[in-house]
C-alpha cells in the first residue's frame, strides 16, 4: 500500500498474463548524462588555481618574504595538497558508485490507472442534484414579502377561477352537437382566371426642399428686413385665411379666428350583426357562467358578513365576562393619555424657559457688575504692588532679625 491508503499495482511479467497489458520497458539512460561535466569543471578550475599559485610561488622565491610569512605559506600549501587529495579520492569513489549502480524502476501506483475522472464526474452530477433538490424545497418553503404574497395569493385565486370557468364551460358545451354549415363564397367574389394585379405606381421623384424667406423679406433684393409692401400682402394674406380658410391653419381649432360649427351626419342604421344557434348557446353559457359567479360572491359576501357579525358578538361577550374596557372608552383613555403626556411636556419646557431665561438674567447682571477692562487691568495692578509690598516688608523684618538665610531656601 501507499502512502494515502491505495494498493499498488502489482508487478507485471513479462508475458502480460494480467489483464493482458504491456509490460513497461525502461528507455536506455542516454550517455551525455553519465559524463561528469561538473567535475570537469571543477578539475579544471583547480588546475587554473593550481598554475597561479606556482606562479606566486615563484615570485615568491624570487623576492624573500619574513620568516614569520614563509611559515604560513608553507602551511596553507599543505593544506590545500591534502584538500586537493581528499577530494581526488571523494570523486574516485563517486565515479566508482555511480558505474556500479544500476537503474531500476519502481512500481506503477494503482491510482495512476484508477478511474478518477469519471468519479469526479460522478460526485459533481450527485451535488448538483442535490442543490437542485435543495433549491426546489427552499423555493417551496419561501414567502414572499406581506403585499407580494398578497398579490401572487389573489393571481392564483383569479386563475384558479379562470380555470374553474373554462371547465364548466367544457362541460355545458361538450353535449352541443350542432355544427353551423358555412357556405362557400358566390362566383361574383371570386377572381377570375386571368385576373392580372395592376403594375404599382412608381413613387414621384423627390424634389429638394426650399425656404423661400429672402424673397418673403425682401423681392427687389435690397435689404434683409421686409418691405412695406410685402408686409402688407402678407397682412392681407393673413386677414383672408382668418376668414376663410380656418381649417387650413396650424392648429386646426385657432382663436384668431371664428370657426363655424358643422352638424353632425345624419345616423344611419345599422343593422343587427347575423346570430346562429351556436352563438346563442355561447351566449347563454357566459350568461349562465356570470349568474353562478355573481351567486357564489353573495354567497361569500354573506357568510363574511356573518362570520364578522359573530366575531363581533364573540368579542362583546368575552370584554363583559372580564371586564373590560369597549374601544370607544380604550381610544378615549388613549387620548386623554395622549393629552395628559402633551400637557405636562408643554409643561415641563415652560419650566425649561424660565430657567434658562432666569440663569441668562444672572449672567447678564453679574457683566454689568464687572468692571470694564481697563479698570480690571488697573485693579489688578494694584493688587500686584501691594502684594509685592507686602513681600518686601516679610523679607525686610526677616533680616532685621538675623533670618535672612531662611529667604535661599527652596519653596
Amino acid at each position: 500500500f501507499s502512502k494515502g491508503g491505495l494498493p499498488l499495482e502489482r508487478p507485471r511479467t513479462a508475458s502480460g498474463a494480467e489483464g493482458g497489458a504491456r509490460t513497461h520497458v525502461a528507455r536506455p539512460v542516454p550517455a551525455a548524462v553519465k559524463e561528469r561535466r561538473w567535475q570537469a569543471m571543477q578539475e579544471r578550475e583547480r588546475q587554473r588555481k593550481e598554475r597561479l599559485r606556482e606562479q606566486a610561488r615563484v615570485l615568491k622565491g624570487q623576492s624573500r618574504l619574513p620568516p614569520r610569512m614563509e611559515e604560513r605559506a608553507r602551511e596553507e600549501e599543505a593544506k590545500e595538497r591534502e584538500a586537493a587529495a581528499q577530494r581526488a579520492a571523494s570523486a574516485a569513489e563517486s565515479e566508482a558508485a555511480s558505474a556500479a549502480a544500476a537503474f531500476r524502476m519502481r512500481p506503477i501506483p494503482a491510482e495512476v490507472r484508477m478511474p478518477m475522472w469519471e468519479q469526479m464526474q460522478l460526485e459533481e452530477a450527485g451535488r448538483a442534484e442535490r442543490i437542485s433538490r435543495e433549491a426546489a424545497r427552499l423555493a417551496r418553503r419561501s414567502k414572499l414579502p406581506p403585499r407580494m404574497q398578497e398579490e401572487a395569493e389573489s393571481r392564483s385565486r383569479e386563475r384558479r377561477a379562470r380555470e374553474e370557468r373554462e371547465r364548466i364551460k367544457a362541460d355545458a358545451e361538450k353535449d352541443l352537437t350542432f355544427t353551423p354549415m358555412i357556405r362557400p363564397l358566390p362566383a361574383s367574389t371570386s377572381k377570375p382566371a386571368g385576373f392580372r394585379p395592376k403594375p404599382p405606381k412608381p413613387p414621384p421623384p423627390p424634389q429638394p426642399f426650399e425656404l423661400l424667406t429672402d424673397a418673403i423679406k425682401d423681392p427687389g433684393g435690397k435689404g434683409t428686413l421686409p418691405a412695406p409692401a410685402e408686409k402688407e400682402r402678407v397682412l392681407r394674406d393673413m386677414a383672408r385665411d382668418e376668414l376663410v380658410l380656418p381649417e387650413r391653419r396650424w392648429p386646426y381649432l385657432s382663436t384668431r379666428a371664428p370657426v363655424q360649427p358643422k352638424a353632425p351626419p345624419p345616423a344611419v342604421a345599422v343593422p343587427p350583426p347575423p346570430t346562429t344557434t351556436s352563438t346563442e348557446l355561447r351566449r347563454a353559457a357566459l350568461e349562465m357562467d356570470k349568474l353562478k359567479r355573481q351567486i357564489e360572491e353573495e354567497r361569500t359576501a354573506q357568510a363574511e358578513a356573518r362570520r364578522r357579525e359573530e366575531a363581533k358578538e364573540a368579542t362583546k361577550k368575552v370584554a363583559g365576562a372580564l371586564d373590560l374596557p369597549s374601544a370607544r372608552d380604550k381610544a378615549r383613555r388613549e387620548r386623554e393619555e395622549a393629552a395628559a403626556r402633551r400637557r405636562a411636556f408643554q409643561r415641563e419646557q415652560a419650566e425649561k424657559d424660565a430657567a434658562h431665561r432666569t440663569a441668562l438674567g444672572d449672567m447678564y447682571a453679574r457683566v454689568a457688575q464687572r468692571p470694564f477692562l481697563f479698570q480690571q487691568q488697573g485693579i489688578d495692578a494694584k493688587v500686584f504692588e501691594e502684594t509685592q509690598a507686602a513681600y518686601d516688608k516679610f523679607e525686610s523684618a526677616l533680616k532685621k532679625q538675623g533670618l535672612s538665610d531662611l529667604l535661599d531656601l527652596p519653596r
